[in-house]
């Protein structure tokens, strides 16, 4: 049995990095992350061998909660509400963990078990916009690059309106999801794939 120190040690290293990825990315320095956990860098490498180890423990359960939110959309049998909830529990859940969107798009290089999971939840929001088109519920010309750049929009809302109105982005999520749903009278002007690869 892990001895409590060390147990408390590797909660204040991954309570540390999490709070430096979300205000600097994920090559926050390692050494400002150590003092900050109160340990030197010997016990931060200790822990940690390698910086994708460092990532794993911060990212890992955060994408597993997004995987379960986008696994439970896609049980249910109307398209669109899957739709709806799934973009909402994630921005309820980009609105509770500061900096997760930031994370979600960078680069997982060194850390394959990230990018499996970032990979899945891509796989996932595919499968919604595909059923969602095959019940003819939401505009055809919308595709599944579009929920990247909604999602980016929604975390700049959230973070533009943190202190002013903490819900404000719920009214703009409730905007966007009118303007993809049908019937739609305006079509879209053509869009590109470019942004799948954002999130």
């Amino acid at each position: 049995m892990p001895r409590k120190d060390v147990v408390r040690n590797r909660a204040r290293l991954v309570a540390a990095a999490r709070d430096a990825f979300a205000r600097h990315g994920l090559d926050a320095p390692l050494e400002p992350i150590a003092s900050a956990a109160g340990v030197g860098n010997a016990t931060l490498y200790r822990h940690f061998p390698t910086r994708a180890d460092l990532w794993q423990s911060v990212l890992e359960d955060p994408l597993l909660e997004v995987t379960e939110l986008a696994a439970a959309a896609l049980e249910r049998d109307d398209a669109w509400l899957g739709l709806e909830q799934f973009l909402r529990g994630l921005c309820e859940f980009e609105a509770q963990e500061e900096g997760f969107t930031t994370l979600m798009t960078a680069s997982f290089d060194g850390a394959p078990r990230l990018a499996e999971l970032r990979a899945g939840i891509r796989n996932s929001i595919d499968a919604l916009v595909e059923r969602a088109h095959e019940q003819k519920s939401i505009r055809a010309d919308v595709v599944a690059a579009d929920f990247a750049v909604i999602i980016l929009s929604v975390a700049g809302v959230i973070e533009a309106t943190k202190d002013l109105d903490p819900l404000a982005w719920s009214r703009h999520l409730d905007i966007i999801l009118d303007g993809i749903r049908t019937p739609t009278p305006t079509p879209l002007p053509s869009g590109s794939t470019a942004c799948s690869t954002l999130i």
